[in-house]
């Protein structure tokens, strides 16, 4: 069974709490999973570039609604624009050391997902991270658009039996069309403020007229 196969008109909105402890947490654990094929276990740092990806699982991506968002943040609850969601190992960059570090480096030409600062949150008793990446590339305009991934990983005393380091991941596809209008609309506002300033700054710069003192002889 594939994505293909899920129901005409599902949609997968889940809110990052559930993603973490009960997809992320199932995967790690062994447990079986409530929807076993909505979130797929790819390789997300391999030869592949954001748009490859993409191309290769956004035909069949069941995960979108009908209302448009422009915000850049990933946000909890409804997802309201296309999202993927994998699961995919980390790789660290010195397999024999104790050192976390991972290799974050995507595609074959350059290619880095670049992250935030980790946020960590508790429910249900398990304690989970999540990290805001954008994938930048020094050697190559991204195409058509901006993206976005949130890692959500476990906490590493809930890792320290498990063969892989597992994370879920869910990408984003920001169009820059978005941007454009995003930039207008502040273009815009931003040329309307120094009218209502100086609207402003006239009625407070007028003289009251002066009135006529009549002299009696």
């Amino acid at each position: 069974m594939s994505l293909a196969n899920i129901a005409v008109g599902f949609r997968f909105n889940p809110t990052e709490a559930e993603l973490a402890c009960h997809y992320l947490y199932n995967k790690v654990m062994g447990l079986p999973l409530s929807c076993p094929y909505i979130v797929q276990d790819y390789d997300l740092y391999g030869h592949e570039e954001p748009w490859q990806i993409w191309e290769n699982f956004g035909e069949h991506n069941n995960t979108t609604s009908d209302d448009e968002d422009d915000d850049d943040e990933v946000e909890a609850g409804p997802s309201p624009q296309d999202d993927l969601f994998f699961f995919t190992n980390l790789r660290k960059i010195n397999p024999g050391m104790k050192s976390s570090k991972f290799d974050r480096g995507v595609g074959s030409n350059g290619g880095r997902w670049h992250g935030d600062d980790v946020h960590s949150f508790h429910c249900k008793g398990i304690t989970w991270n999540r990290r805001r990446y954008c994938y930048k590339n020094p050697n190559i305009g991204t195409p058509d658009a901006s993206w976005i991934m949130l890692e959500y990983s476990l906490d590493d005393s809930l890792m320290q039996n498990v063969p892989h380091y597992t994370v879920l991941c869910r990408i984003r596809k920001k169009s820059n069309k978005n941007c454009s209008r995003k930039r207008k609309s502040s273009q815009s506002s931003s040329q309307l403020e120094p009218k209502r300033q100086s609207k402003k700054l006239n009625s407070k710069l007028r003289t009251p007229p002066i009135k006529e003192k009549k002299l009696f002889m």
